[in-house]
């Protein structure tokens, strides 16, 4: 059973924020921790878990209000909150809450708030400075899909038994070389297993359909459409056609900066504005992100973005909705969960980046070359190009920019030179430490 522990090590009187897209499993992960805190013998009248989906600010301040009304008077202990979706109580949830931890006994309790709304978390967040406790460093916590180690754990595939994952920041260190070539060993079952990943991606329903019946079932793929045009696109008030229309013009242009007025123009929106509006509340809601043009070891916030999806069956879905839709090519969807891989493991050093972003960035090299991952946490840069030969053009433009790097291939693997060729779900299985 997959069972990330997103919430591992939390405790009083700290506040945590666990942010995913929905139907990622932030829910069960929080159903999880209370059951593991009843076998430890927490007294059950200290855990309340409230999901806030029609709550009003009012209704939090009544939430909390009443579970404190639960505990006995003489009960000393910190209390355990488990409050879900609380960004759909609007933006004054932050109010709320700060006010009660200045005020109550909240300020000593164990507060967790889940969300799939990151402009709904940012500002109430912001508010919450100061209030979050001494653990306030590890506050952040992100949930997305399951990775490609846990793909390969739950779907049967021959796990390989090296032991150990890898850092950005190592990514041609010595033992990244020792890692990359005992995994060589099973390029060929990662290769299948990568592909199938690319095609079912890693929510928790889509790999239970798959384990049961070799892929992604009819159910789960209307489930996540309307999340996108139900949740994400909602206030945008869209037809189901432009929608559809602009998912499969986001996953055909996943390699390449996005131009806001070709996309306005491609699907039937009023102008770049609209385009821009509509890739924000994908990006808002968990479904996709950014990646922009570095301008040193800063974003060129000028520039135009790449912009990937943060699942594959996201990118298919325009086609998996519509049989008439295309879908993005294989290189494209490698290309993306490598860099899903990137931004997941920078998030894991320092949490809370992968929603602000700006620490994955993509390159303009002065011919005019695009290396697609960089920044300042990486060793080197990181480049996709699957294939299994061919690649070393690629090489000679990443090693005149940078010097050393790795170009994610399909299953080429050559750790000669500054530039080495690793099989792009050998670099994802060591980036993925969880299974």
């Amino acid at each position: 059973m997959y069972a990330p522990d997103a919430l591992a090590g939390i405790a009083p009187p700290n506040l945590y924020v666990l942010t995913g897209p929905r139907r990622v499993g932030k829910s069960v992960a929080m159903r999880r921790k209370i059951q593991e805190l009843l076998e430890s013998g927490e007294d059950p009248r200290s855990i309340v878990y409230c999901s806030c989906d029609g709550f009003r600010p009012q209704d939090l301040r009544r939430l909390f209000k009443a579970g404190r009304a639960l505990m006995p008077a003489a009960h000393d202990r910190p209390m355990w909150w488990f409050i879900d979706e609380v960004t759909a109580v609007g933006e004054d949830w932050g109010t709320v809450v700060k006010g009660l931890r200045d005020d109550t006994a909240l300020r000593g309790d164990c507060v967790v708030l889940t969300g799939s709304s990151a402009t709904g978390l940012r500002q109430a967040v912001d508010a919450l400075a100061g209030r979050r406790g001494p653990d306030a460093a590890r506050s952040d916590r992100l949930l997305l899909p399951m990775g490609f180690r846990s793909f390969c754990a739950h779907t049967g595939v021959d796990t390989p038994t090296v032991e150990g994952s890898l850092a950005v920041a190592d990514l041609t260190s010595p033992r990244a070389r020792d890692l990359y070539g005992e995994l060589g060993f099973w390029t060929e079952s990662l290769v299948d297993a990568w592909e199938n990943y690319l095609r079912i991606g890693g929510f928790p329903q889509a790999v239970a359909d798959f384990v049961r019946s070799g892929d992604v079932g009819a159910g789960f793929v209307q489930d996540l459409w309307d999340v996108v045009r139900g949740d994400a696109i909602r206030a945008a008030a869209l037809p189901d056609p432009t929608v559809l229309a602009l998912l499969e013009r986001l996953g055909l242009n996943l390699a390449s900066p996005v131009n806001a007025s070709d996309v306005a123009r491609d699907v039937g929106l009023a102008d770049n504005h609209a385009a821009n509006n509509r890739i924000a509340d994908l990006v808002s809601n968990f479904l996709a992100w950014r990646c922009p043009r570095a301008a040193g070891e800063r974003p060129n916030e000028r520039a135009q973005r790449k912009v990937y999806f943060t699942d594959p069956l996201l990118a298919r879905l325009a086609g998996a909705v519509d049989g008439a839709r295309a879908e993005p090519s294989v290189s494209k969807l490698s290309e993306q969960q490598v860099g899903v891989a990137l931004g997941r493991a920078i998030d894991t050093a320092a949490p809370g980046s992968f929603v602000r972003g700006g620490r994955l960035m993509h390159m303009r090299t002065a011919t005019k070359a695009e290396i697609d991952f960089v920044g300042p946490d990486l060793d080197g840069c990181v480049e996709g190009k699957y294939v299994d030969a061919g690649w070393r053009g690629e090489a000679r433009t990443a090693r005149a920019n940078f010097g050393r790097g790795v170009l994610a291939t399909r299953r080429a693997l050559d750790l000669d030179g500054a530039i080495w060729a690793v099989p792009a779900p050998i670099l994802a299985w060591l980036l993925d430490p969880v299974a």
